[in-house]
């Protein structure tokens, strides 16, 4: 039924000539008769109607999908600190290592085995000590756990005799730090004694973004006793922590000196930090080194100078390349284009094109047609076709209302048709189809038929389909079946004949290709008709005669313009009336 109502556009408005370039005078009664939205679109037509008519184009556009700052990009090392702990509750650390420092606040569990058997619990107090019954004061603090390991044996050993001794750490003290500068939330922290920077940096949030991962002090008794480079352990996995934190540490996040952007053809897009004696070569390694389709000897530098963004070309050595703050560095990459096959071929899917690549090529690679693949009417859609298509519907929608105009008497008679194929005119998509040549040993024996293909194409090959589509001023319109050798007359007449009111001289013929014809003869039913081949999905169109004078010209254009909406695609498998 959508394409009988789509051919019905041609009732209303070939009757008129150059409909465009004429006066619209509208009749009230057919004002009065069409809904307000179209009433209004109509009457600011009319206001358009002076404006120039030279066709307008949409112009390519011509640029590099870019962020438009570096502040766009993902600063790296920030992912680092996304899940930040939002408690000051202790951060609790099951292991710990012979290296650990015990301090006050500090518990050991003192098992002994042997003639003496028992479980102390042994808490270090404030001078540093604990004590130990039969043996005394030990004092562990400032000791490595090992260390105090190691002695709470050796005095075990000099007390007892088979006695076997097993000492663990069982709690661990809490620590007061400060986290202080460039972090998403300074403050004062509580942890447990077993903490390193990187645990304090993760429960403040971790630099901010104006804060560096690179230059980060630890300071202690007012003197900076480590300076931490995040990228050492995030880059180069290089332990970075291996200080632990004490009560009243302060750990201060200095602001970035230097964040270059670094985008195109590198595995890890991203703004980094670059330190003074680092060149364009360690920004590469950074970002995990080029893409496999990165120009290596396309890298370009962004640059603002005095208010002007500068693009600059590297042309030398990129370990010499030295780069400042707020720089943003492009590596292009070589274009991967490719092209969609789908239907009736032995591989369908996508396919990546060279430059020239034409139909005869990719439809190889898809490992040719299958045994039910119909090629005359395969589909080729594209990007530049779509932009046609609709500049095309656009026009078809504007000439619509304007035949409309010029005939009111016949709109408000058939009103609800009328709205009917407006609606669809507006809600249709187009196609973007474009017409090609898909037999292959055609194409082998004239390259010039191969179609170049582009980026976004996609081929369609439907199946083998054996109707022919007869459409408008016919006694029962609809698909009858295709009979090898046949013409017009025969589909015609089988379909009951014409109407009164068919115009005979302005039948065309849409084939499954897309190409439309018109049948040149007055008379197809005392001459015949074989000129014109058809073919199985074929349409064959007949209009209603017109009372206003038109040219074959116009109708011919409107035919046209139907196919390339893709309103009327007999390649397609089943049309429904």
């Amino acid at each position: 039924m959508k394409i009988y109502k789509f051919f019905l556009l041609f009732y209303f408005f070939v009757g008129s000539n150059n409909i465009l370039s004429q006066e619209l005078e509208y009749d009230q009664a057919f004002l009065e008769s069409l809904p307000d939205d179209v009433r209004i679109e109509l009457l600011n037509q009319s206001k358009e109607k002076n404006e120039s008519e030279e066709t307008q184009y949409r112009r390519p556009s011509s640029f590099i999908d870019k962020p438009d700052s570096a502040l766009e990009i993902d600063r790296f090392g920030v992912s680092f600190f996304s899940m930040m702990q939002t408690t000051l509750m202790p951060i609790n650390e099951p292991n710990f290592d012979a290296s650990y420092i015990l301090d006050f606040g500090d518990q050991l569990q003192l098992q002994l085995l042997g003639q003496k058997s028992s479980i102390l619990k042994l808490n270090i107090n404030r001078d540093g000590s604990v004590s130990i019954p039969d043996i005394g004061k030990l004092y562990l603090s400032g000791l490595s756990l090992g260390d105090a390991i190691d002695l709470i044996k050796q005095s075990v050993d000099a007390s007892y005799i088979g006695v076997e001794a097993y000492v663990t750490l069982t709690n661990v003290r809490d620590i007061q730090i400060i986290v202080s500068g460039n972090v998403f939330n300074p403050g004062p922290y509580t942890l447990n004694g077993n903490s390193n920077v990187f645990h304090a940096l993760n429960i403040s949030g971790g630099p901010s973004e104006l804060g560096s991962f690179r230059s980060i002090n630890l300071i202690r008794d007012g003197k900076v006793i480590e300076e931490i480079d995040l990228y050492k352990t995030f880059i180069f996995g290089e332990p970075s922590f291996g200080t632990r934190l004490r009560s009243g540490d302060m750990i201060f996040v200095n602001p970035a000196q230097s964040l270059v952007s670094i985008y195109g053809g590198v595995k890890r897009i991203g703004t980094y930090e670059v330190n003074e004696n680092e060149s364009l070569s360690d920004l590469l390694y950074f970002a995990n080194g080029f893409t496999a389709i990165a120009d290596k000897k396309n890298i370009k530098i962004e640059q603002i100078k005095d208010g002007k963004v500068i693009i600059s070309d590297i042309n030398e050595p990129l370990e010499t390349v030295y780069l400042s703050n707020g720089e943003v560095v492009y590596v292009r990459e070589f274009p991967i284009r490719t092209v969609e096959v789908t239907g009736a071929v032995n591989n369908p899917g996508r396919y990546k094109i060279n430059e020239g690549d034409g139909v005869y090529e990719v439809i190889l690679r898809a490992g040719g047609y299958s045994s039910n693949a119909y090629e005359f009417g395969g589909i080729l859609l594209n990007e530049q076709a779509l932009e046609a298509s609709l500049l095309a519907q656009d026009e078809l929608h504007r000439s619509f209302l304007s035949s409309l105009a010029k005939n009111p008497s016949m709109a408000i008679e058939s009103n609800a048709s009328v709205l009917s194929i407006l609606d669809e005119l507006r809600e249709s998509e187009p196609s973007g189809r474009v017409n090609a040549e898909f037999n292959l040993l055609e194409i082998k024996n004239n390259p010039s038929l191969n179609k170049t293909l582009h980026d976004g194409d996609v081929i369609i090959i439907p199946e083998k389909i054996d109707h022919i589509y007869i459409f408008g001023e016919v006694s029962n319109q609809g698909t009858i079946q295709f009979v090898d050798g046949e013409d017009v007359n025969f589909y015609i007449t089988n379909k009951g004949g014409l109407t009164d009111s068919a115009d005979v001289n302005n039948i065309f013929i849409l084939h499954p290709n897309g190409v439309s014809e018109k049948i040149k003869r007055k008379n197809v039913f005392r001459d015949g008709n074989s000129e014109i081949k058809l073919f199985p999905g074929s349409i064959v169109f007949i209009p209603r005669k017109s009372n206003s004078a038109y040219t074959a010209q116009n109708l011919q254009a409107y035919v046209n313009i139907i196919g390339n909406l893709g309103v009327s695609l007999a390649s397609l498998a089943v049309i429904k009336d």
